[in-house]
């Protein structure tokens, strides 16, 4: 199945970029690429920076709320390492080893961990969401059908409801998942467990956000990580020249990370580069210059934070060359050695009848 699920993503990645360059004059997408600049890179990169930045403190505010002398600057390396993995590898593995490889950084239990991503999600998406609805309503009249616009102020409303209702139902969420849990009937099935697993992670990550003031916190850091993003987009559009209108670059970056969703090859190439010409296109750029535009803020993105994570799982001891599965190689000589999976063997299940008769046989002794 993993290898059926990577086919199709690199199938969708080759017909996205296929729709991105069926169409471009290689020579006026030269001379795009002409008005780029080193200073014009590096502004981008202190946008982004300052993007990452705000979205470790957000992070490092989730965690403490589990232990409140938790540093900073512990959350940045596993942070960066986890997006660096995002970059190279499919199916959100990066994700994983935050959760998973970090547990004694972030001295964190690791539902709690996996909790605070979950609320990273859907801190992003409702920002995002909501700023793929401005963009629709700056357009002009027809540029999109009415329809595509009502399913985008659909997605924005939602994603504001999830984070106003969904803490308020922790509780409740709580009680169910324990009576179904313990009730008989259902313990003997296979997909109890389960559900009690996703269940506890998704009551852990609604925990996190039942303080208001910490909702308003969390929703105000998303807002200024993704603005910081998007002032290093509008960068790389003005060194490029698109000739969009100044919502363009927002536009983009919201049609483009969203799309990020739709399962392609690692990096999220194709689906983002093609989303996000599509956005800012719409504004005004032409085809080459659009095109110009994402490939130079998806190579900003991917190049920058590749390397920052790269450089923090080399300072972790992570060696994703010389591991399996991206494991931790700390200095301890056990820790180095390669995961088993052998399982030790079942233990003989004793018959209905040999049971029977060995109750029988302890009460005859009894008399």
């Amino acid at each position: 199945m993993r290898w059926l699920k990577l086919s199709i993503g690199f199938a969708i990645t080759a017909g996205f970029v296929w729709l991105l360059a069926h169409e471009v004059d290689l020579d006026a997408l030269g001379q795009a690429f002409a008005g780029l600049s080193v200073s014009t890179v590096l502004l981008a990169l202190a946008f982004l920076a300052a993007g990452w930045a705000v979205r470790i403190v957000r992070w490092w505010w989730m965690l403490r709320a589990l232990d409140p002398t938790l540093p900073l600057g512990v959350c940045a390396g596993p942070f960066l390492a986890g997006m660096a993995v995002n970059n190279v590898t499919p199916f959100r593995a990066g994700d994983a080893l935050r959760v998973l490889g970090f547990r004694r950084q972030l001295r964190a239990p690791t539902m709690a961990v996996a909790g605070t991503v979950v609320v990273e999600r859907i801190l992003d998406v409702a920002v995002l969401t909501a700023l793929l609805f401005l963009g629709l309503l700056g357009l002009p009249a027809g540029a999109f059908p009415p329809g595509f616009v009502v399913v985008a102020a659909s997605l924005a409303g939602g994603g504001i409801a999830v984070l106003v209702v969904l803490p308020l139902l922790a509780p409740v969420l709580g009680r169910v998942r324990e009576r179904l849990v313990g009730r008989r009937t259902f313990g003997g099935w296979r997909w109890t467990q389960a559900v009690s697993s996703q269940g506890a992670l998704l009551i852990e990550a609604l925990r996190l956000v039942r303080s208001g003031p910490r909702t308003l916190v969390l929703i105000g850091l998303s807002a200024v990580a993704w603005a910081s993003e998007g002032a290093a987009f509008a960068t790389v559009a003005a060194a490029v020249r698109a000739g969009a209108e100044p919502m363009g670059p927002w536009f983009s970056l919201a049609a483009g990370t969203l799309a990020t969703a739709i399962p392609s090859a690692p990096g999220y190439v194709g689906t983002f580069d093609w989303f996000a010409a599509q956005g800012i296109q719409a504004y005004g750029a032409s085809t080459e210059v659009a095109v110009a535009f994402a490939l130079t803020a998806h190579a900003v993105l991917w190049a920058s934070s590749t390397a920052a994570g790269l450089f923090c799982l080399l300072a972790h001891g992570i060696r994703p060359w010389r591991t399996r599965g991206l494991l931790p190689v700390p200095g301890r000589r056990e820790s180095s050695a390669p995961p088993t999976t052998d399982e030790p063997p079942a233990m003989p299940q004793a018959s209905a009848a040999a049971i029977r008769a060995g109750t029988a046989g302890e009460a005859r002794c009894e008399r």
